[in-house]
């Protein structure tokens, strides 16, 4: 293949890890760059008269159920503009998504070797960005990211760059493991891992140790444990909105946190609250991008802050709260094609790494 026709897929595999460690945010500009990049090439196809159609599977049709869900949506929304806006950010997403692992599939029989070695680079580069960063104190954020600002950053706002670093930690160690350099795909994985331990996110902490366990398990149980996860995580998608009202309810749970744990307490009181809104509107929800305008959510706590600011912190009760039963359902059905699609996978290292980074994820 010529490597033109590879271009936007080196510019992801460069950039997407040490550009999301560095500033998170800007990896949706690169995914739209990238993709727009790889449309290009396509249309550069079909003028020349070899052109195919890119969307097809369930890929596609899932990803046009969600966008016209999102997008009917907007007819009852809290705010109907404000709806509209955050279904074309869905939709670029999901497009530039499709695009790309389009461009993938074309990889699959031709020599990508150097591309693999992209990926390992900007890998090591961003572990080691995130390391310095950590053991200093976040002191590159606060010199270069926040100058000019009073205020000091802490080891908080390295949250979303320890997420991207486990995001690119399982393909690097995949690709390491297949080139027969298993010490560095171990090294790899020892070395991200202890970065995000050393980190202030438990939510990070929990995902590592959730993709370490589920990789190791997946190695040895094979197609049955991608399975099994399949049931379980829709099961938790479609339970979410009952949880918070009774294994998870701030009440019952109150006791067991003391004085240093109130943002965890705080946590389950968001997420009760949310549960309470979407029992209002449980199958159609309040309309995508209502979680930050619903209403209630501005009341304080006694403890401190609201019961909700932006959104639930949960993903679950967020596509509940916002898309009703029916973005559940999508949600679910999304979520247990990705895991079956892991457990169809050839390889036990492929599955394994593909185990710890839905996982994770």
């Amino acid at each position: 293949m010529p490597p033109s026709k590879v271009l936007p897929l080196y510019l992801l595999a460069g950039l997407f890890a040490p550009l999301g460690v560095i500033a998170p945010k800007a990896l949706a500009p690169l995914l739209l760059a990238a993709a727009l990049w790889q449309w290009g090439l396509r249309w550069r196809d079909w003028r020349d008269g070899r052109w195919r159609r890119p969307f097809q599977g369930a890929s596609a049709v899932m990803a046009g159920l969600i966008v016209a869900w999102t997008l009917l949506s907007g007819l009852w929304a809290v705010d109907g503009m404000a709806a509209l806006t955050t279904c074309a950010k869905l939709a670029g997403v999901l497009l530039a998504t499709l695009i790309l692992l389009d461009g993938l599939k074309r990889l699959e029989a031709a020599d990508n070797g150097p591309l693999r070695q992209t990926l390992i680079w900007s890998f090591a580069v961003a572990l080691l960005i995130l390391a310095f960063e950590t053991v200093s104190d976040a002191a590159g954020h606060n010199w270069l990211v926040w100058q000019g600002r009073s205020q000091d950053f802490d080891l908080t706002v390295l949250n979303r760059a320890g997420i991207v670093l486990l995001l690119a930690l399982w393909p690097t160690a995949l690709v390491l493991w297949r080139q027969g350099r298993r010490p560095w795909a171990l090294g790899a994985v020892l070395a991200a891992l202890a970065v995000v331990m050393s980190g202030v996110s438990s939510s990070n902490q929990i995902a590592a140790v959730l993709g370490l366990t589920g990789v190791l398990l997946a190695w040895f149980l094979g197609p049955r444990l991608p399975r099994a996860l399949a049931l379980v995580v829709a099961v938790g998608v479609l339970a979410a909105p009952v949880l918070p009202s009774s294994w998870l309810a701030p009440q019952r749970l109150a006791p067991h946190f003391d004085k240093t744990q109130y943002s965890a307490l705080h946590r389950l009181n968001i997420w009760h609250f949310t549960a309470r809104r979407i029992s209002d509107k449980p199958i159609m929800g309040w309309g995508l991008d209502a979680a930050r305008r619903i209403p209630g959510g501005d009341t304080k706590l006694a403890g401190g802050g609201n019961l909700m600011s932006m959104h639930p912190h949960n993903a679950s009760l967020q596509i509940w709260l916002e898309l009703g039963a029916v973005g559940g359902l999508l949600a679910a059905i999304l979520l247990v094609g990705l895991w079956l699609r892991v457990a169809a996978l050839a390889g036990r290292a492929s599955r394994a790494a593909a185990t710890g980074l839905l996982l994770s994820g």
